[in-house]
This record gives C-alpha cells, structure tokens and sequence, in this order.
C-alpha cells in the first residue's frame, strides 16, 4: 500500500527540530568539559601535579624505616720494610770516587722505583755513619772482626732512593762508642732521615718515633738484644734500646703505651734479635712475638740473622670484643751486603724480601689495622756494583737484561723457591685474615 505523501511545511518542521536537538547535546557536552578540565573548553587539559612522595626521582624514608647510614670515611696508607743494611769493605770500595767521595747509589738504582711508590719506607741501617778519623780504622767493614763504619754517602743514596726511617738499635750501634753513635745519628738525621732505636739524651728515648700520613699514625720502636758485648756506658743507658737477650719485653710494652698516649693508630717494632744464618726463629722468640702482640704491637719486623725467617699472625681479642691482627716476620735477611757463602753457613745470605703493607683506619671510629700484605723475594747482584734485584722481575726478563748468565738466573729461581717455602712455612697465606692477600 502506498504511503500517504507529506506535506512542505510538515518536512520543515521535523528538520527544525532535529536541528535543535543536535545543538543542545553539542552545548551539554561542551559545559561537561569545561567543569572536568578546570578551564575554557579551549585550552588544552593541564596536568595534574605529582605530590613529592610519588616523585620517581625523591625515594623518601616511610615512618617506620630509618634515615640511611653515612658512608664511613676510610683512609689508608701504605708501609714497606726492609731488613739489614750493611756496608762491607768490598762495597766501601766499590763505591770509593777518589778521594772523600762515594757513590753507593748504584746499589738501589733497581729498587728505587719499589720504595718510591709507598707513602713510608723504613729498613735497619747496622753500620755506624761517623767520621773516619773518629778512630785510626777510618771506614771498616768485617774484617778480623765485625766493626762497621761506612761513609755518609750510603745514607745519602738511602735518601735519594726514597727511604724516610732508620732502625738504628743492633748490635753494631757501638762499634764506634758512644762518640761515633751520637755522631752517626746526627749525620744521618742531617740528611732527613728520622730514626729511632739509639738516642742523643733520655728525652729523646722517652718520646715515641711517630709518623703521620693521610690521617694514620704509625710509631716506630727498635730494639737489640745485643752489642756485640761492647757495654753501653753507664749513665748513658738511654743511648740504645738494649735488651739482654729479651729476657723482659717490660720496657717495650712501656713505650707502646707511650706511643698510644701520644696518638699512634698502629705500632711497628724493629726487633733486632735471633742467631744468624738459620731459618727458624728460637722458639723463645717466637713467645716474645706472641707477647708483644698481646700487649699491642701490630707489625713486628725481625733483623740479625741476616737470612730470611718464616711470618707469623697473631690474634687477640680487644676489650670492646673485637679482634685485632697482628704480623711477625722474625727475620727479613739482608736488603744490601756483601755476605756470600757458597754453602757454609749458607747461600741464602744473598737473599732478602721487601714488606709492603697497606694500613687502613676508619676516621670515626678510629680503628685501624692491616688491610693488605704483599712481599718481594731480593737478591744482592755483587758482581754489578751490589744492585738489589726484585726476583719477581728477574725471572720474567733474559738473564742479560739484568746482567746474568742463563746459569744464574736459574740459580735465582730456585733461590726464590727455597725463600718463598721458608717465608710462608707458619701459615702466612693459609692463616692471613680474608683481603689481606690477594
């Protein structure tokens, strides 16, 4: 069926009114944005503030959880020790220019660049430094008896090679008296040297060695048990730390405490003691060692026998519960000397070794202790003007390059097993406290 046909005006109309319709629903959604967005329906919608804590890049404490602890202030520094430093007639001349003059700086030439890169290096100088016309002898060496007396030039190339300390109490501390020891120390200290062991006068013996760097501070003691029976004038008992035998470690023990009044964060001791060319320290020795670390001493450092002895660590419990660390090394052979014996005593005579140490002292609390250990096998090249060679070095170089022969150079790297057994036969590596030893 056909549907009826509308008219114009009725068309109009309808239109009309949708038109309406459409104009107010464009209106109503206009105004709904207008009130959502906060603003003319213009503009573009801002963004709505983050508060701080939900700031990604602000991680704030909730109320329950504590303020975070400040990073502790670590300092270090770094030691390194050396054993026996004597000058045989051989050496003296050797190093003889004409003259007064001496050079023993090609003695060290090799090393420097070890005991340059340490902030302190220390070794026991055992010669007197006076004057030659302090007795009818002039400059000696051992020759049909042990009386040292080597030109200042030796000090000077000790300087110049970078050592800043001298232990100087051992049992050639007199072997000039007591005139040639005041005058020893004297030169020495002339040349910028600090050392500690003999004395001009009791203050001085009564005032502990320390030295400073980056915060740290170290207290250096030396002490003999001999000299070589050449009495120590009386009244003047204050001019070398001597200890018959170490029948007492009283005296020690003292200057320690002394030493911890006066601020030393860590103490190393020179004990110059043990019978020579053995490689096994006295068992009376080795309760010594054990005392003087339970009476404080962090760093014990042997001299005398003029071979290299084992090292040794010690624990004892500090009365805050906490542990403290102490190293002995009984013996660290000879740094420089003419000593050579082809087997009787012994040919580790040539030998020595080189301590390095990093200490480590926490600037709040004031803690401080061993943080690193490291050691360098030496050998004493007599036969090119007694230059020290580090053997780490040498075995990794032709044997030229350090003026050897094939059959030297394999001297040498059995010679540095031999030392290296002896060095760590107490434990040194298996028993050292963990990072000390890379």
């Amino acid at each position: 069926m056909r549907r009826p046909r509308q008219s114009k005006t009725d068309r109009f109309f309808l239109y009309g009114l949708f038109a309406v319709v459409i104009a107010l629903l464009f209106v109503a959604g206009s105004v709904a944005g207008i009130f959502a967005t906060g603003g003319s329906s213009a503009d573009p919608p801002l963004p709505t503030p983050t508060p701080p804590s939900q700031d990604p890049g602000i991680v704030e404490p909730g109320p329950d959880e504590p303020e975070p602890e400040p990073e502790p202030d670590i300092r270090t520094m770094t030691l390194l020790a050396v054993g026996d430093i004597t000058a045989h007639l051989t050496q003296i001349n050797q190093a003889h220019l004409g003259d007064d003059e001496y050079d023993f700086t090609p003695s060290f030439e090799i090393i420097a660049p070890y005991i340059e890169a340490v902030d302190l290096s220390v070794g026991s100088l055992e010669t007197c430094q006076a004057s030659p016309s302090i007795s009818f002898m002039g400059y000696t060496g051992y020759t049909a008896f042990p009386c040292f007396n080597a030109p200042l030039a030796l000090s000077e190339a000790l300087t110049q090679a970078g050592f800043d300390l001298m232990a100087m109490a051992n049992n050639h501390s007199l072997d000039r008296g007591l005139t040639g020891l005041k005058e020893t120390l004297e030169n020495v200290r002339g040349l910028g040297l600090t050392t500690f062991g003999t004395h001009l006068n009791e203050e001085e013996q009564m005032t502990p060695v320390i030295k400073e760097f980056n915060g740290i501070n170290v207290a250096f003691l030396s002490y003999t048990f001999s000299t070589n029976a050449i009495p120590v004038p009386q009244g003047h008992e204050y001019s070398v730390n001597y200890i018959e035998n170490f029948n007492t470690v009283v005296p020690i023990v003292e200057e320690m405490e002394r030493a911890r009044r006066d601020g030393a964060d860590l103490i190393a001791i020179y004990m110059h003691w043990g019978a020579m060319y053995v490689t096994e320290p006295h068992p009376h020795l080795r309760t010594v060692a054990g005392q003087l670390a339970e009476a404080g001493a962090d760093l014990i450092l042997g001299s005398h026998p003029h071979v290299v002895q084992p090292m040794e660590w010690f624990y004892n419990e500090e009365p805050d519960g906490s542990t403290r660390i102490s190293l002995a090394t009984y013996s660290m052979g000879n740094f420089v000397s003419n000593q050579h014996y082809p087997a009787n005593p012994t040919d580790l005579v040539q030998y020595g070794k080189i301590l390095n140490f990093e200490i480590s002292k926490d600037m709040e609390s004031g803690a401080t202790w061993i943080s690193g250990v490291d050691y360098e096998i030496t050998w004493v090249h007599r036969g090119w003007r007694h230059r020290i060679l580090p053997l780490s070095d040498v075995m990794v170089q032709e044997p030229a390059h350090f003026n050897l022969t094939a059959e030297q150079k394999q001297e040498l790297v059995e010679g540095y097993a031999r030392n290296k057994e002896i060095i760590e036969r107490y434990g040194f590596v298996d028993d050292a406290p963990p990072g000390v030893i890379d």
